[in-house]
């Protein structure tokens, strides 16, 4: 292993890259990879960085895993404001959702933060 694969490897575990407590959003794209399907959402792991989601959810995998916000970004809100901040950027049109598949954001963002608290 070269000098800069190695570096690279480090680089990608590091605390920076780190997803942990982070909002990800699993999806995949319908059959025509024309809009995507809504899977769920879950809380990134303590250990858990970029480089493991990209290497669970590879380019030819279907499913993908997409940080939609850090943990920090949201900690200074109250949690209503977390719901709406997190609603608004998930019905944001650059998803592209299937609009024959209806999902009620704002009640999958409220359980995931509810369970969130109850830890």
């Amino acid at each position: 292993m070269d000098d800069n694969m190695m570096k690279d490897n480090l680089a990608s575990k590091s605390k920076r890259n780190s997803v942990a407590e982070a909002i990800l959003v699993r999806w995949k794209w319908n059959d025509h990879e024309k809009y995507r399907t809504f899977l769920r959402l879950r809380y990134g792991g303590r250990s858990e960085t970029q480089y493991d989601l990209k290497v669970k959810n590879s380019e030819k995998s279907k499913e993908k895993i997409t940080v939609l916000i850090h943990a920090d970004q949201l900690a200074d809100f109250p949690r209503t404001e977390q719901v709406n901040q997190v609603v608004k950027m998930l019905t944001d049109e650059m998803w592209k959702w299937d609009p024959t598949v209806r999902v009620d954001f704002h009640e999958k963002v409220d359980r995931l933060l509810k369970t969130k608290a109850e830890r």
